[in-house]
């Protein structure tokens, strides 16, 4: 199991400074491609931002779950840290489709970088579950390796579930 210093003295110390800057970032970005398509009104912040706050919850406590059936534990907050990384490649979705919609390509250039994005979200949480999990767990309870699996790939469901918006 790794043990992290602050995040002052440790640059791999998971803290929530990135993953809420994202957050905030994405819904913003969303409004935005709500506005460009003439659809925006002042629900659409709060309703995103609900989607992906309820979404991730769900995931940790999903996670927090099958932790608990391993009989190993990692700290509530370092899983909303882990879990809040894919707002940083959901944003970089949004400004690429923004971005290559004016040249006609916004849907298909989303979905590229969705590719792209949702498979390193999913790298970084099948390496971080690697290293976070021991390799001891309880002898009655699921698999460490299919466990790590489960969560690497929730990564990805996650982000298709957030990102599914009407107008881009």
């Amino acid at each position: 199991m790794v043990n992290y210093a602050l995040p002052n003295s440790d640059e791999n110390a998971p803290d929530l400074y990135l993953p809420v800057m994202s957050l905030i970032t994405y819904c913003l970005l969303c409004a935005l491609t709500y506005g460009t398509s003439g659809q925006f009104n002042p629900e659409v912040i709060p309703d995103v931002t609900t989607k992906c706050f309820v979404t991730q919850i769900l995931e940790v406590l999903l996670i927090r779950f099958g932790f608990y059936m391993m009989e190993t534990s990692v700290p509530f907050l370092d899983l909303f840290s882990y879990t809040g990384y894919k707002y940083l490649g959901l944003t970089i979705n949004m400004l690429c489709g923004l971005l290559l919609g004016h040249l006609g390509y916004g849907t298909s250039g989303f979905y590229v970088t969705f590719l792209w994005t949702a498979s390193a979200a999913t790298f970084f949480m099948l390496k971080t579950m690697a290293n976070n999990i021991p390799t001891e767990t309880a002898a009655a309870g699921p698999k460490r390796e299919i466990m790590v699996l489960v969560f690497a790939v929730s990564q990805a469901v996650s982000m298709w579930f957030v990102s599914q918006t009407k107008f881009l």
